[in-house]
């Protein structure tokens, strides 16, 4: 991912897409922290990571996007792999790291 990072900055990438990508990081990062002491659920903050982008890219027609969020979230509380509490943890770690970093990077949100 840092990798992704330096090519995309050397090789003159949009802001747009370096802020996606440095919110990435940022997210898995945390989230590999938070997990060494407490499950965080990484699918959710996939999803929900990716959903805020386009929100925030798009306008808030892409809110249609937010079942994909409960749906994903669902399926690893269905199969037990999640408790609710850790899903919404890596639903909310996504949101907030991916609208932190487009504001950091004057990226109006």
């Amino acid at each position: 991912m840092v990798l992704s990072f330096v090519f995309l900055y050397l090789f003159g990438a949009s802001p747009v897409l370096i802020a996606t990508v440095v919110a990435v990081i940022m997210a898995c990062g945390i989230s590999l922290i938070v997990t060494k002491y407490w499950k965080i659920s990484l699918h959710l903050v996939g999803i929900a990571g990716a959903v805020t982008v386009f929100i925030l890219l798009f306008g808030p027609l892409l809110f249609v996007l937010s079942p994909l969020v409960l749906l994903v979230g669902w399926a690893r509380w269905q199969v037990r792999a999640h408790t609710v509490y850790q899903a919404i943890a890596g639903t909310f770690l996504a949101v907030i790291v991916t609208i932190v970093t487009f504001l950091l990077f004057g990226i109006h949100v």
